[in-house]
């Protein structure tokens, strides 16, 4: 990273080992280029990372201990880049609740300032995003969201640069009208149309749903 940015003027012994430590875990999840710093990022916050089994309903979470240092725990199964844009998201709840306490709202103005000023590090990082995920990242952080699935766009590309979906099918690429299963239930159900962050559908007896639009689906042949 940028000497500009440099958390600490010299490591202790104990401080590089355990720099070392989190390097060793963090280059299976983050890209190679962001591994250093964010080894320094924990040791420097004094934070607690936890790789955790997925989540449905969150890539990441965050919360304060008085004293033993604050826990961010990620999603094992994400890509690097959703990994590390996970990282400093829970971060920013952190920096922010070392200013504002308790005192502000969770994903409210506070920590929207404190994301987009933790991110400024790795963005400013020549060659750690590729052109077109570093303009959907720019654009997700004029107002970034409570979670950065709720951002579609900034998603289709994330899925271009995660090699366990290159191959997958997910709602939005779908035309209106198509027909889809997906895992975990046993309804058909048909491609309406697209709302924000959800596609309607609904199901062949009439029921309508909201589906998040990066689902991933199986197609029907029309019955």
């Amino acid at each position: 990273m940028n000497e500009k940015y440099k958390l600490f003027n010299q490591l202790t012994e104990e401080q590089l080992k355990r720099k070392q430590e989190f390097c060793n875990v963090l280059a299976r999840f983050i890209p190679k280029e962001a591994v250093e710093y964010c080894a320094e990022l924990i040791i420097f916050h004094h934070l607690h990372l936890h790789v955790e089994n997925e989540r449905k309903s969150k890539y990441g979470d965050y919360s304060h201990h008085n004293g033993k240092g604050s826990r961010i725990s990620i999603n094992f199964n994400l890509s690097k880049f959703d990994f590390l844009i996970t990282f400093i998201h829970e971060l920013s709840h952190h920096t922010a609740y070392v200013k504002y306490g308790h005192h502000h709202d969770p994903h409210g103005e506070e920590w929207k300032h404190e994301f987009q000023k933790n991110m400024i590090p790795f963005f400013e990082h020549e060659s750690l995003f590729p052109y077109d995920l570093k303009a959907a990242i720019a654009k997700h952080m004029r107002n970034p969201k409570y979670t950065h699935s709720a951002d579609v766009k900034l998603l289709q590309v994330l899925k271009k640069y995660d090699e366990r979906k290159a191959n997958t099918t997910v709602l939005a690429d779908l035309p209106n009208g198509t027909l889809f299963k997906m895992k975990g239930y046993i309804d058909t159900l048909r491609k309406i149309e697209k709302l924000r962050t959800y596609i309607l559908c609904e199901t062949l007896t009439g029921k309508k749903y909201r589906v998040h639009a990066m689902v991933e689906v199986t197609l029907v042949e029309n019955q």
